[in-house]
């Protein structure tokens, strides 16, 4: 998570300042790099998972989860921030219904009014993580359009491919569509995630726990993954 560090206040205004991170965000780094290699979205997606995992044994959902909130730190660290949409359940069980989020990582149930009543828990942090993987792999979100009304039509419905001139393995595939399920309770939980083929490292390979600074610039070299 991002770091506290202090806060001050005037007559007008508080003031809050947080850890700074000199690496950007993944929101960045894709628009650098254009896609990443399975390995690199392997690494980032397991830091993103952590957090989640932390977040929801804590009741908290984050409810905006995107790549310009993911943060590197100088050692390449991922940190999730920007909580102004986070809330807290007060009892496992509870389902909240503020329509929030951004358009192209929101999940089904919080713009679909036929499901309003039934309301939003972890499975929306689930989603957009799905929606994240396959951003990192891609190099676009899953349902961008250029508009906003085309783009919840096409979340609506669960509409999306994957493009011919991309290579996206099998596994990762896998990983996504047990993820972009319009039912909630159809997703896969964490603990399936972790478990998830996706996560295992090609043979006479692994996954680093963090990646050098240098595939801010360009693909990690094969010497790294062995």
């Amino acid at each position: 998570m991002v770091g506290f560090e202090h806060f001050f206040e005037d007559s007008e205004n508080v003031y809050i300042l947080l850890e700074l991170y000199p690496n950007q965000s993944l929101n960045e780094l894709i628009k650098r790099r254009k896609r990443l290699t399975q390995v690199e979205v392997q690494c980032y997606a397991l830091q993103i998972l952590s957090s989640l995992k932390y977040l929801h044994a804590h009741r908290v959902l984050h409810r905006d989860l995107k790549l310009g909130n993911l943060f590197l730190s100088a050692s390449m660290q991922v940190k999730l921030g920007d909580f102004g949409l986070a809330t807290k359940l007060e009892f496992e069980g509870e389902r909240k219904r503020t329509v929030c989020g951004t358009p192209n990582y929101i999940a089904p149930e919080i713009i679909d009014n036929t499901n309003a009543s039934n309301g939003h828990s972890y499975e929306v942090d689930i989603w957009s993580f799905g929606v994240i993987v396959y951003t990192l792999l891609v190099g676009r979100p899953p349902f961008e359009t250029s508009d906003v009304k085309t783009t919840y039509k096409k979340i609506r419905s669960v509409e999306y491919s994957f493009p011919e001139n991309v290579p996206v393995s099998e596994a990762a595939k896998s990983l996504i569509k047990g993820i972009l399920v319009f039912d909630p309770t159809k997703r896969l939980r964490i603990e399936e995630i972790y478990d998830h083929p996706f996560f295992q490292a090609l043979p006479g390979q692994v996954i680093p726990k963090f990646l050098p600074a240098s595939t801010l610039a360009c693909p990690p070299s094969s010497t790294l993954l062995t």
